[in-house]
């Protein structure tokens, strides 16, 4: 008779008990609930997402939200010609956000790839506010082209997460 179902202690997949490898992740099973992880295992298991943490989502909009103000709402008053206007400004936000990303996923201990977004989409608020109301009259991108800008800024900042992420793996990797 077969052992009953092993729960896979890195998706959570229910599988077969006969079965070596999860079905959906391709983890190592044990019919115990534990497995003999290698040390590269376990060091992808430390830095897969879990959960989420609004404590990074707000790290991560602070963080954006003060690169912003120094690159859209201090540095044209210290640049006269530098002029981050609409989606101009937007694009700035982007870059802000992309980096940002990659600071947070670095900084934050490790499973952190979603909060940058999130962080991001809060940031796209004030930022699309801020942007709308310093855009002189005649020059005025539409609003869908702001939300798709930020739509696109938080995809970017995700990315920006999964780099920092995985620039902590390198050069601060788990003593499991």
């Amino acid at each position: 008779m077969a052992a009953k179902e092993i729960v896979c202690a890195m998706c959570g997949f229910k599988n077969a008990g006969n079965v070596a490898r999860c079905v959906s992740c391709g983890a190592k099973l044990d019919a115990h609930g534990g497995a003999d992880y290698t040390e590269e295992e376990l060091a992808a298991r430390r830095h897969q997402q879990e959960g989420f943490e609004w404590k990074w989502a707000i790290m991560a909009v602070v963080v954006y939200v003060l690169l912003q103000v120094l690159f859209i709402g201090v540095l044209p008053h210290i640049i006269p010609s530098y002029d981050p206007q609409g989606l101009a400004g937007l694009g700035i936000s982007v870059v802000v956000w992309f980096f940002g990303g990659i600071l947070v996923g670095f900084i934050s201990p490790g499973k952190t790839f979603v909060e940058p977004a999130v962080g991001a989409l809060i940031a796209v608020v004030p930022t699309i506010g801020y942007l709308m109301f310093i855009t002189p009259e005649g020059f005025q991108p539409t609003l869908l082209a702001y939300i798709v800008g930020g739509i696109l800024g938080a995809m970017i900042s995700l990315f920006g997460a999964f780099i920092g992420e995985k620039a902590q793996m390198v050069l601060r990797p788990s003593k499991a």
